[in-house]
């Protein structure tokens, strides 16, 4: 019996990431294939194929800032951040790492982004955008850091590695009336030094 209302096929190999734009609209999917697929909810075919990454796709994330822009990282052969709009169907900016990219997610308080590693560096990125300007380097880790979340206040990270650990960071302010606090002091960890 099968219960899912819908299929998309698109992919040749493993589908290892999968993320929704803001305005729901599209849906991005990254394969072991090295590619990447924007979805639309209208079509059962993908709406646009980008196929630039040398390694498998697993890190997605879009801009809660920039209608249509969507960042994505590639594996330990790849290496790279690379930045698409997706509304013209172009990659925008592309950046080496240095290292196999795990995770992207952009804040919501900030134009920044945060990128985790695997191979061989294990670190948490901080970085501007547009700019691509390197904020911080957050080390600690031993393996590849290969989760990544949001505190519900946009201030905390929390990061899960393979060395069995999890380790909070704050990393972006307080955003209030649409204008950034000053205030760096996180609900989640309020003992905890902040990066900035």
């Amino acid at each position: 019996m099968q219960n899912f209302t819908s299929k998309l096929s698109g992919h040749k190999q493993e589908v290892c990431g999968l993320k929704w734009s803001f305005d729901e609209q599209q849906l991005c999917s990254g394969g072991n294939d090295n590619k990447i697929l924007i979805w639309s909810l209208q079509s059962s075919h993908p709406l646009l194929r980008f196929s630039n990454h040398t390694a498998a796709v697993k890190a997605i994330a879009w801009s809660p800032h920039q209608h249509g822009l969507l960042a994505s990282g590639g594996g330990t052969a790849d290496r790279t951040i690379r930045f698409w709009n997706t509304l013209l169907n172009q990659q925008v900016d592309c950046i080496d790492t240095g290292s196999q990219v795990c995770n992207l997610m952009f804040s919501r308080n900030v134009n920044e982004l945060v990128s985790t590693h695997g191979y061989s560096l294990n670190q948490i990125i901080v970085w501007k955008y547009p700019s691509l300007e390197r904020i911080v380097n957050l080390t600690g880790h031993t393996y590849r850091v290969l989760y990544l979340a949001m505190s519900p206040d946009g201030q905390t990270i929390v990061t899960g590695a393979g060395d069995e650990t999890l380790r909070f960071w704050n990393v972006f302010p307080v955003q209030r009336n649409g204008v950034d606090d000053i205030d760096y002091e996180s609900k989640l960890i309020p003992s905890r030094m902040d990066i900035r």
